[in-house]
């Protein structure tokens, strides 16, 4: 390890070391008996303080290496110069810099060649901590030379760099990608006067900005001109956009595909997932589990919210078990406590000898219930607890679905279903039509003379499918 440390600078010494998860960190110090003061250029061995100062350098066996090194602080015996302390410095490593001058070698060759945002992800695997911002700051710094004779083909468009402030302009090598240049103006003379500085230019694409289409034809008359693809599109969906906006209503009513939709179909489902209960819910979500489904596929089956599905799979099993109680069910708990305890009375009564008649006179409970109650097999729990009972409008929901679909009348379809035998209320047809409604509205026209099954699309969701294919639409 010393000579590792050596190799950054030969005055510095290695004191020890610790790894922790993937990082090491080295601590050192400098062995210098004189520093020279970075102002005045006189040397000092007089100390003023020590500090720690941590940087990052290149990794060692895939560890992300952090030095510390005690750092002092030195004063100046020059009464000349303009600073009384300063601190020591080294070569392999800029002032108050965090990362040494290898390090900051090795993160502009390897991001050179792709995006920041990539470069960054990268680099924090098992290179370096970086930021995307700090990878663009270090790539900024270098310099590169461009040989404006051989540049031919180019990409010029403006950056602001101070938005509605002050702007620039950026050429870019079309073959290459690579940034060549980069002036802070966009005004038609100080662009003319910059393109001229490229004698070869033939092809120029840019925006459709007229201050740089009279440049380019200033600078170089005999240049391509062509317009790049971002504004190309860019204007061809506004002028389609604004074209459909003015033929289109907001809701486009068309003839549906099919009486049984794909939407229908998810309604449907979303209907049926709506009843379960939070642990059916979760039995569910188990099975899908083990059929290899995803997060997102899961939710998206069972009509559940994603930070639901967290909370429900982060709670421990008793917290779990607690949050499957529904009121309904504490209170039938309780109701169930309450009659043990009457039944353990009545066994109790038994035990000491009374009769039944004796037991029912001092309880004030009939003696057939206590007769059930000394029953080895009575049951607690009431026969019908846990059956869910079938609504009066229940029978006829097929035949409705079906008038629906047809696209007939409330008042009519009430009207068929009372021949049927139906005998609940109006209110209860009304409501559910109602919500039968709500939610197929997409698919639902009440009144079409042809008889014809129509479907209606938000306008919006049709300009939608210009900027992209309708199988990754949301509202495909």
């Amino acid at each position: 390890m010393d000579k590792f440390i050596k190799q950054l600078d030969p005055n510095l010494d290695y004191i020890n070391h610790e790894i922790n998860d993937g990082k090491c960190y080295i601590t050192v110090a400098s062995n210098r008996k004189e520093v020279t003061c970075p102002f005045c250029g006189q040397s000092s061995s007089r100390i003023h303080s020590t500090y720690n100062r941590i940087f990052q350098d290149l990794p060692i066996q895939g560890n992300k290496v952090f030095i510390i090194i005690r750092n002092r602080k030195m004063f100046c015996d020059n009464h000349d110069c303009s600073h009384t302390t300063f601190a020591e410095r080294f070569d392999f490593i800029s002032y108050k810099a965090k990362k040494t001058r290898r390090l900051e070698d090795e993160i502009v060759r390897l991001s050179i060649n792709c995006s920041s945002v990539a470069a960054s992800k990268a680099l924090k695997e098992n290179v370096v901590d970086i930021g995307k911002s700090t990878v663009c700051n270090l790539l900024k710094k270098e310099t590169l030379v461009v040989d404006k004779k051989t540049v031919t083909v180019v990409c010029i468009d403006d950056f602001a760099i101070k938005k509605r402030k002050s702007y620039g302009t950026i050429m870019i090598d079309i073959f290459t990608h690579q940034i060549l240049d980069m002036i802070d103006s966009r005004d038609y003379e100080t662009v003319c006067e910059w393109l001229k500085t490229y004698p070869n230019l033939s092809v120029i694409s840019r925006d459709g900005s007229v201050i740089y289409n009279n440049a380019i034809a200033n600078a170089h008359p005999e240049a391509l001109q062509i317009s790049d693809r971002f504004h190309l599109l860019k204007n061809l969906t506004s002028y389609i956009t604004e074209y459909l906006k003015k033929r289109l209503k907001p809701q486009v009513l068309i003839q549906a595909v099919s009486q049984e939709t794909k939407e229908i179909k998810t309604i449907r489902q979303a209907d049926e997932n709506r009843k379960l209960t939070l642990k059916e819910k979760y039995e569910k979500i188990k099975q899908l589990l083990l059929e290899g489904k995803c997060k997102t596929e899961i939710c998206r089956s069972l009509n559940m919210d994603i930070r639901a599905y967290d909370k429900l799979m982060a709670m421990t099993a008793e917290k779990r078990e607690k949050s499957f109680q529904t009121k309904k069910m504490i209170i039938h708990e309780e109701r169930v406590k309450q009659k043990m305890e009457r039944v353990n009375e009545v066994r109790e009564l038994k035990g000491i000898g009374l009769s039944n008649r004796e037991i029912s006179r001092r309880t004030g409970l009939n003696r057939k219930t206590v007769s059930r109650y000394l029953d080895e097999n009575f049951n607690p729990v009431h026969a019908a607890y846990g059956k869910k009972r079938n609504g009066k409008l229940t029978p006829y929901i097929k035949a409705i679905d079906e008038y629906l679909e047809k696209g007939i009348m409330g008042s009519y379809i009430e009207e068929k279903i009372r021949e049927m035998g139906y005998e609940g209320s109006s209110s209860t047809v009304r409501d559910y039509i109602t919500d039968w409604k709500k939610r197929r509205k997409k698919y639902y026209d009440k009144s079409r003379e042809d008889g014809t099954k129509t479907e209606t699309i938000k306008r919006e969701n049709i300009l939608k499918l210009l900027y992209q294919p309708i199988e990754k639409s949301k509202n495909n």
